[in-house]
Parts: structure tokens; C-alpha cells; sequence
């Protein structure tokens, strides 16, 4: 890879000066944690927002809002012409019929057994991920018939969408192993779910791989100095993600190497500074070391990181100064 990777030097830990981006939506500020999400597909044209120029994240989606920028958003071709409507609840002069139709046709949605569609209830979670992966040629053989989540049985007609979408990242467990296939799904979820799908398609294309872990790690200061470390260690993570699918594409590129240390390093950063909250003063010295040897070995990988490597050991030290000298003298 001959074009060099533009890491941004930001201000870890601290409060700087900085010169916000133009935003797509003032309602959407880059401290939201969809924030990157809605901003890709926006850029896209997948999404939009409404006159009053906000996009509204919180608000709910229903089952034909999601039908709509699933299919748009990946580029079905979207026909006027159907015979007989198979749902009850859909008419011929309603807006959506069209969606729902060609969605049917391409065996994506089926209905409910009572025979309607139900279009303007809010979607579910496992709905959702159900249309969207159908869209994409979703295999259901290889996850079904398995508990892999608390609250997704082996053998309901959701289990292997949930299956794979919570072992591929579209969805979070939480610290009971759920994943919530009920769950109604607002705006700014929607858009998270087809931004970590899109990052899986094009898991082959390592510049856009660059591209979006360097962004992610951008967020991470955002996030920390708008007091949200759990939203910090995600992009800390998904850096990393990214960046080692690159590396996997291109193990030989020394850029593509360094970017996945420094990925590394900052999300070793994050330990410490996650565990400094928790006055774990021997993991903050752990991680803290950790962070400064594999910014160490960006740096001898590609030199022009050395800007970037300064800047996480400079926070990785700010970080265990706070270690108390009396745990330090312990040898705790």
C-alpha cells in the first residue's frame, strides 16, 4: 500500500481546543454513539434526515421504514408491478406496498401467520436483522439449532439471525449474554447495525479498513472527554477489529502493520485508563507498559507514526502517574 495512512493527533485525556466537523445532523452530535454510523450511510445516501434537517435517533422505526432503507440501501431494484397482495393490511394505494412486494418476490419477508404484515408496528431486533441479512444472501444453515445467547432458544425462526449477528458484532451482548431479539429499534440503531455489516462486507478492501479504524480511533477521545469510557473502549475495540482484518489482507505491508500496532496500543491505553477508574493500580501499570511497547513497535514500523506513538505514551504515563507512590513502594 503506497498511500501513506493520515492518523489524527488529538488530545487524549484532555480537553482541548478543537475545531468541530460539519455534521450531517445538529442532532447528532460526534459524542453520539451512532454518530460514525449515521454519518457513513448518510454519506451514502442510505439515510437521510427530515425537513427541519434533523435525523431524530431516538425515534422508533417501523417494519416498513426498516423494509425501505434496507432495500435502497443495498441497491434492490424496487418494482411498480405485483399482482394479488398476500397481506391484509396492505393496499395497493399505500406508499409502501411497493417495498413490501419486492421484498416478498425476493423471498426476504414473509408476513405473519395471521396473514398480515403488519407495517406500521415498531420492528424488532431479530426482524430486522432478519430482512437485512436476507437482503444480503444470508446462509441460516451453519447457526441454527444452537443456544448460543441467553435469550435466543435453539429453536425459534429467529435463532440463527441472532445467532450470527451477535457473534459478528452487529449486536451487543450484555454481561448476562442477551441480545434482545424483541427489542424495537430506533433510528440510530438501524444505522449502527448496517454500518458494522457494511465494515464485514468489505472486510477484503483494506483501505476502507484503514480508513474506518482510523476513524474509530478519532472517537475515542471524543468519547472519553465526554465522560463515556464504555462508548471509548467499543471504538478502542473496533479499531483494533479493523485493523487486524487489514493486516490479515496485507500481512507484509509495513503501513498496514503499523496501523494495526497502533490500533493496539490505543485500545491498550484504554485498559489502563478503564482500570485507573476502578483504582486497579497494578492492571494500570500492566496496560499502561503494554501500550507504551506496542506504540514502540509502530513506530520502528513505519515512522511516520512517531507522532501518533508519542502521543499514546505521553497519555499511557499521564495515566500511571496516578498510580499512588505507597502501591508503587508495596510493589503492589
Amino acid at each position: 500500500m503506497k498511500k501513506a495512512i493520515s492518523f489524527i493527533v488529538s488530545t487524549f485525556l484532555i480537553v482541548g481546543t478543537m475545531i468541530p466537523a460539519a455534521l450531517a445532523f445538529p442532532d447528532v452530535p460526534n459524542t453520539h454513539e451512532n454518530y460514525l454510523a449515521i454519518e457513513f450511510l448518510s454519506g451514502k445516501g442510505v439515510v437521510s434526515g427530515y425537513e427541519d434537517g434533523t435525523y431524530k435517533p431516538a425515534q422508533l422505526v417501523n417494519r416498513v421504514e426498516a423494509l425501505k432503507v434496507i432495500l435502497e440501501g443495498n441497491g434492490i431494484q424496487i418494482s411498480e408491478e405485483f399482482a394479488s397482495i398476500p397481506f391484509s393490511d396492505v393496499t395497493a394505494s399505500d406508499w409502501f406496498t411497493k417495498y413490501v412486494m419486492s421484498a416478498k418476490a425476493l423471498g426476504i419477508v414473509d408476513g405473519n401467520p395471521d396473514g398480515t404484515f403488519a407495517p406500521a408496528r415498531d420492528v424488532a431486533k431479530a426482524e430486522f436483522l432478519k430482512m437485512l441479512l436476507n437482503t444480503n444472501g444470508f446462509k441460516t444453515e451453519k447457526w441454527e439449532g444452537a443456544q448460543i445467547f441467553d435469550d435466543v432458544p435453539a429453536d425459534e425462526w429467529y435463532t440463527p439471525f441472532m445467532n450470527y449477528a451477535g457473534q459478528a458484532g452487529l449486536v451487543r451482548k450484555d454481561a448476562n449474554n442477551n441480545v434482545y431479539p424483541a427489542q424495537a429499534l430506533n433510528r440510530g440503531e438501524v444505522a449502527e447495525i448496517m454500518y458494522m455489516l457494511s465494515i464485514i462486507l468489505n472486510g477484503s478492501n483494506t483501505q476502507f479498513l484503514i480508513s474506518e479504524g482510523e476513524k474509530q480511533m478519532a472517537q475515542i477521545d471524543i468519547y472519553v472527554n465526554d465522560n463515556n469510557p464504555l462508548a471509548a473502549k467499543r471504538a478502542s475495540e473496533l479499531g483494533v477489529d479493523m485493523t487486524q482484518q487489514a493486516y490479515k489482507n496485507m500481512p507484509e505491508d509495513d503501513v498496514v502493520l503499523g496501523a494495526a500496532k497502533i490500533a493496539r496500543a490505543y485500545d491498550f491505553v484504554m485498559n489502563a485508563y478503564l482500570f485507573a477508574i476502578q483504582q486497579n493500580w497494578p492492571e494500570v501499570e500492566n496496560w499502561g507498559n503494554q501500550a507504551i511497547a506496542k506504540a514502540t513497535e509502530a513506530w520502528e514500523v513505519n515512522n511516520e507514526l512517531q507522532p501518533i506513538a508519542k502521543h499514546i505514551k505521553n497519555r499511557a504515563n499521564e495515566i500511571m502517574a496516578q498510580i499512588p507512590s505507597e502501591t508503587i513502594a508495596q510493589g503492589q
